[in-house]
């Protein structure tokens, strides 16, 4: 193993082989080494796709991030497409669902799963998902309302680490969002994860 592959599986928990078997699961990586040198993919974003990019992670806590065209930097909270893979997304929509009902089973709270709206991905120890998705809330008369989950998907392990009502529109931009969590576990010194 390379001393840089080395440095990536320290700080990352995966190499470059690895990387590109996470992307790839999401239809994000390349097919080949020559579509790779056709596109010229870019490890670093440019000081403005650097701007943009955080400032919709700030926005929406890594739920609703578009994609930069050429740039695959590691730790990049990248948009999943949910029709190559709806069940898994489905299935992680779920598990996220079973934690809140085991967590607030005492209160007379429970959800019931209807659809995966828009899935994030972010390589992390695993893939990191940001999953936003509509759900029943029984407790409250069926009504239907939209949730987010950062689901874990580690080596050997599937953990639902935060959960939350989404927030809504008028409160994205107050930076008032973060008191909407039913519980959080996703974040690194304070911050949502990113590069």
């Amino acid at each position: 193993m390379e001393t840089d592959e080395m440095g990536l599986v320290e700080l990352f928990g995966y190499d470059k082989l690895e990387r590109e078997l996470i992307l790839r699961q999401n239809n994000y990586s390349s097919p080949s080494t020559l579509f790779d040198a056709i596109n010229d993919d870019r490890d670093e974003m440019t000081p403005e796709e650097e701007y943009s990019y955080s400032e919709q992670v700030l926005k929406s806590d890594g739920f609703d991030v578009s994609d930069i065209p050429g740039v695959s930097c590691f730790h990049q909270i990248q948009p999943c497409n949910i029709a190559y893979d709806y069940d898994m997304y489905r299935r992680y929509s779920q598990l996220a669902i079973d934690e809140y009902n085991r967590r607030f089973k005492d209160a007379n709270a429970e959800l019931e799963f209807v659809k995966v709206l828009m899935v994030m991905g972010q390589a992390a120890n695993g893939i990191r998902y940001y999953i936003t998705f509509m759900a029943k809330d029984l407790g409250n008369g069926g009504e239907i309302k939209t949730y987010q989950a950062v689901v874990l998907d580690g080596i050997g392990s599937k953990t639902a680490k935060s959960f939350r009502l989404k927030p809504p529109e008028d409160e994205r931009d107050s930076g008032s969002h973060g008191r909407h969590w039913f519980w959080e576990n996703h974040l690194c010194n304070g911050e949502t994860c990113c590069i």
